[in-house]
């Protein structure tokens, strides 16, 4: 029986477009649980978490689950220094921390996580890391590095690799260069979904709260729910 984690990049206060209603109906009508990932950054620090929590934490049902998005940048652009990102992880948490959310998951937003990045993350207690895109071609065709397609504790020196950290890596399901990404749309992510539920024990599914999904979503329930598949939020998936 394939195993099926979706999670979900919530960013709709910075893009001015969220569908976050019409994923939750989804969800509710499959009972599928989703894990939110609120997207926190210096530069706009409690955007998303005041929009989630006057809007929709009470329309998402307890048996799912939110952690924490996060993006390494402020007003000076790219944050690449080891001990500033560390900061922003640990501020990250604490605005969650504010709304009273204790995040176990945990999201780079464009998928950058740096190995320096792991220990300040288990330091938090994020149990899983969702930012691993194996082989995934970015928007300039470049491919992003491979790596073990399945969960996997990474090295503290290589996320690629397999290793003795703690937390858990859970790479997006991959194929032929694309993600399992359902912003693409359903033309593009169903052969990755199809291939994944085929050849691996666990398919992760990734998509924004800021692109119309729902229909996307939907197919991409049915035909997990077709193969037999079980639905789990990223955390469940370390237990």
């Amino acid at each position: 029986m394939p195993t099926v984690a979706i999670s979900v990049d919530c960013e709709a206060a910075i893009t001015g477009k969220c569908y976050t209603r019409e994923l939750v109906r989804v969800a509710e009508e499959f009972t599928v649980p989703l894990t939110w990932l609120i997207f926190v950054s210096e530069r706009a620090p409690m955007a998303n978490i005041s929009l989630y929590h006057t809007e929709y934490y009470h329309r998402i049902p307890a048996w799912h689950e939110i952690g924490l998005l996060l993006g390494f940048e402020n007003s000076q652009g790219y944050i690449s220094d080891a001990k500033e990102r560390a900061d922003l992880i640990r501020i990250g948490k604490d605005m969650l921390k504010q709304f009273h959310v204790k995040p176990t998951s945990f999201r780079a937003n464009g998928g950058d996580l740096l190995p320096g990045d792991v220990k300040a993350l288990e330091d938090i207690g994020i149990l899983v890391d969702g930012s691993v895109y194996p082989g995934a071609k970015d928007k300039n065709d470049v491919a992003r590095a491979k790596g073990p397609t399945q969960p996997y504790n990474p090295s503290y020196d290589n996320i690629s690799e397999t290793g003795d950290a703690k937390i858990l890596v859970v790479p997006v399901a991959t194929y032929q260069g694309v993600p399992g990404h359902l912003d693409l749309g359903w033309d593009k992510v169903k052969a990755v979904i199809e291939n994944s539920l085929e050849k691996n024990e666990v398919t992760h599914i990734s998509l924004s709260d800021a692109v119309d999904n729902a229909d996307t979503l939907n197919k991409v329930i049915a035909l997990c729910k077709e193969k037999g598949a079980k639905f789990v939020t990223l955390t469940q998936l370390a237990g």
